[in-house]
């Protein structure tokens, strides 16, 4: 008897066969694939955004409050006077900060 290839299948007379389980098993196999790409795909790339993003917010949350606590620091040893110097700077960049929000705030609001 003559060495058959894998997949090969012969019918009775001896004539071989193409091997329709295998043939489709791959065709099952590409459908999934391609509704796996059309479904699920965008689906991990947005949670992967979103996810990332978020590590990214916090990490420039956490570096800006490190920067802040720096030069609130640094300028207590380059002012004069000790550091209710620094507070009082501080508390006046502050309030021009809320004086320039506060008159940018929309009319349509009631304050209560």
């Amino acid at each position: 008897m003559a060495e058959r290839p894998p997949g090969e299948v012969t019918n009775d007379e001896g004539g071989s066969e193409p091997d329709w389980a295998g043939s489709l098993v791959d065709r099952i196999v590409e459908v999934v694939q391609r509704v796996r790409s059309v479904t699920t795909q965008p689906a991990v790339t947005a949670s992967r955004g979103i996810v990332y993003g978020l590590v990214a917010a916090v990490c420039l949350i956490a570096a800006s409050v490190l920067v802040g606590l720096g030069l609130f620091r640094l300028a207590d040893l380059a002012l004069p006077g000790g550091s209710w110097v620094v507070h009082l700077c501080a508390g006046g960049l502050f309030c021009l900060l809320g004086k320039l929000l506060w008159s940018r705030r929309s009319a349509g609001r009631a304050v209560r």
